[in-house]
C-alpha cells in the first residue's frame, strides 16, 4: 500500500502484521518540516486511525542513515508573525494529531532528531534510537524557543537541570545518552534499529488492540494528572478489561498453555 497527500513528503506502507512505516520523505531539506509535510503527516495520521487493517504506526525518516528531522523549515518560518502563529495554531495541528491517536505510533530516529524534529518523536508513544543519534532542540540560536512542547516534555523526563542545558546551549545528546536518561526507551546500533523497531512493533500488533487502547490511556494519564487521579483512571481501565472477550480468551489461553488468538473485542 502506498499513499501519500503531497508529493510523496510521506511515503506509507503497510506490512501483513498491520504495521504503517510512515517515512518522511524530505531529504533534500533535511526532512525539515515545511507545513505541506506537516498536513502530510496529520493526513497519514489520520489514515493510520481509519484503516481497521492497521494497528502500530512507526514514523521514521525515509533513509536508514537519517536524518528522522531537521525540523521546522526555517526558509517558511522567518515569514511567521506572531499574530499569524496564533491565527492557524501553528504546530498546535500537529500535536493535537498525534495525541488523538488511539493506535500506539512508533518513532524511529536516525542520524539527528532537532528542534521541532525532536519534539515529534518525543510526542510519539515509543522511541528507538540509534545509539549515535544526535537530538537536540537548537531554538535559541536563531531567535527563539522551543513551540511543540519541546520545554515541557524534555523537563519531565530529564529534569530541570539537564533540559536547561540542552535548551539554553543548543547541546545535542546522543540517542545512548538519552536511553540512560528514560527519554529513550532503547538505543542501537544504526544497522540493528529497523529490524529491531520493526519486532517491537509486531509485539505490539499480536496485542487485542481494545486492551492496548487502554493500556496507552492509563500510561498516558501519568503525565496529566497527580497519582490518585492516575490510579484510579487506572482501576477503572482495569476493570473495564474485564468485560472484553479478549480478556476471557487471554487468559484461558495462558491456563492451557497456547497462544491467544485475539478477536479485538
Amino acid at each position: 500500500m502506498e499513499f501519500s497527500s503531497d508529493s510523496s513528503l510521506i511515503q506509507v506502507t503497510v506490512d501483513e502484521f498491520g504495521i504503517a512505516m510512515l517515512k518522511i520523505n524530505r531529504p533534500e531539506k533535511r526532512n525539515a518540516l515545511s507545513q505541506k509535510t506537516i498536513d502530510s503527516i496529520i493526513s497519514a495520521l489520520a489514515m493510520v486511525e481509519r484503516d481497521g487493517k492497521i494497528r502500530v504506526a512507526v514514523l521514521a525518516g525515509s533513509r536508514t542513515a537519517g536524518p528522522f528531522s531537521a525540523g521546522a523549515d526555517l526558509g517558511e518560518l522567518q515569514h511567521l508573525s506572531t499574530s499569524e502563529a496564533y491565527r492557524t495554531g501553528y504546530l498546535k495541528d500537529l500535536s493535537d494529531a498525534v495525541a488523538a491517536m488511539r493506535k500506539p505510533i512508533i518513532a524511529s530516529v536516525a542520524g539527528f532528531a532537532l528542534g521541532g524534529g525532536f519534539e515529534l518523536a518525543m510526542m510519539c508513544d515509543i522511541i528507538y534510537a540509534a545509539d549515535d543519534c544526535k537530538f537536540g532542540l537548537p531554538e535559541l540560536t536563531v531567535g527563539t524557543i522551543p513551540g511543540a512542547g519541546g520545554t515541557q516534555r524534555l523537563t519531565r523526563v530529564v529534569g530541570k537541570q539537564k533540559a536547561m542545558h540542552m535548551i539554553l546551549t543548543s547541546s545535542t545528546m546522543t540517542g545512548k545518552e538519552l536511553e540512560q536518561l528514560g527519554l529513550i526507551a532503547q538505543a542501537f546500533p544504526l544497522n540493528e534499529l529497523y529490524g529491531a523497531t520493526v519486532a517491537a512493533a509486531r509485539k505490539i500488533a499480536l496485542r487485542s488492540m481494545p486492551v492496548i487502547q487502554l493500556a496507552k490511556q492509563a500510561v498516558l494519564s501519568a503525565d496529566e494528572m497527580s497519582l490518585e487521579a492516575g490510579l484510579k483512571i487506572e482501576r477503572s481501565l482495569y476493570y473495564g478489561s474485564f468485560a472484553l472477550q479478549d480478556r476471557t480468551e487471554g487468559m484461558v489461553a495462558f491456563v492451557e498453555k497456547r497462544q491467544p488468538v485475539f478477536k479485538d473485542q
